[in-house]
């Protein structure tokens, strides 16, 4: 989850008036990297830290095949499958995350068409879930033709499974989508399909200083205004929130304060789904850490602060 974002135009906000109701609990989904070395991490924070879903980051496109990112097969990753398993016998549900900042999902990889829509179905069967999210990122999102497909899948993926509901998480900047990702969610329109979550990754802004819970409140309101421009049926409870705890790639930081911000906000507006990147790096550095470590916050913190406060 680390992009360089282009500047958007801001738009006006319109049609934003929300049910006033929290988030669910299934509603937070902190991010895990399946194949970071500190997987523990989401053990304790489903036993000890009452975390009760999570998305589990990333399923890659290799071809018309799909592999986790540590390069083992989908339903043949014993890390992966042990880890899902027993957070699934602890109560926890669980998201699948296809794509990320160093791969993309199937429908991006893949043109054949049936190929996509059983590789996608093999995540389903495999682990068990009824909700998949897809990570676009970089220069994936401009790609019409595979959002045309991802979309097609989605809708006969949902009429093949009663209750499945599918997550796009896409790049933000405090004035909302880029154009790139409004025409995802256009493709969503065009394919006859809604999205259940548009998911912004409110970090990594690239614009300096920034209060960085504010910040991500804006991106919030414009993404919305953005979303019911292609169909007024979206609300707030169709729009995620994640953003990358503690030291982002730009330098900006997002405190345990932000959070508190983001958390009463989220709440107060019916915010269909709260995340974070990652519990993985829900802890203190216990020495200096490099600029955004994949194990640690960067930030004073006890161990699954964020999560306790996201909760």
């Amino acid at each position: 989850m680390k992009r360089l974002l282009p500047a958007v135009t801001a738009v006006a906000l319109i049609g934003l008036a929300a049910p006033a109701h929290a988030v669910s609990g299934d509603g937070f989904a902190p991010y895990t990297d399946m194949s970071n070395s500190t997987e523990s991490l989401l053990d304790t924070a489903i036993g000890q830290h009452g975390v009760k879903a999570f998305t589990a980051a990333f399923v890659i496109g290799q071809g018309c095949d799909e592999i986790w990112g540590d390069t083992l097969p989908v339903g043949n990753d014993p890390n992966t499958d042990a880890a899902i398993s027993k957070a699934k016998s602890e109560g926890a549900s669980v998201i699948i995350s296809s794509g990320g900042a160093a791969g993309e999902p199937l429908a991006w990889t893949c043109t054949d068409q049936g190929a996509i829509e059983n590789g996608y179905q093999k995540i389903i069967d495999s682990y068990g879930v009824t909700s998949l999210d897809f990570d676009v990122e970089g220069a994936a999102v401009a790609d019409t033709a595979a959002a045309a497909r991802q979309m097609a899948a989605m809708k006969d993926l949902k009429a093949k499974n009663p209750g499945l509901t599918f997550s796009v998480t896409l790049a933000v900047l405090p004035s909302g989508l880029t154009q790139d990702g409004v025409n995802v969610v256009k493709a969503a329109h065009d394919a006859g399909v809604k999205i259940d979550n548009v998911n912004i990754m409110a970090m990594d802004y690239y614009d300096g200083t920034q209060d960085m819970g504010q910040a991500a409140i804006q991106a919030a309101q414009h993404t919305l205004s953005q979303m019911q421009g292609v169909d007024g049926s979206y609300g707030y409870g169709n729009v995620g929130i994640t953003p990358m705890i503690g030291t982002n790639d730009d330098n900006s930081t997002f405190t345990l304060d932000d959070a508190k911000t983001v958390k009463s906000w989220a709440d107060s507006n019916g915010i269909g789904r709260l995340a974070f990147w990652s519990i993985n790096r829900d802890q203190s550095c216990s020495a200096f850490a490099p600029q955004a470590s994949p194990t640690c916050s960067g930030v004073n913190q006890s161990p699954l602060a964020f999560a306790d406060e996201f909760k």
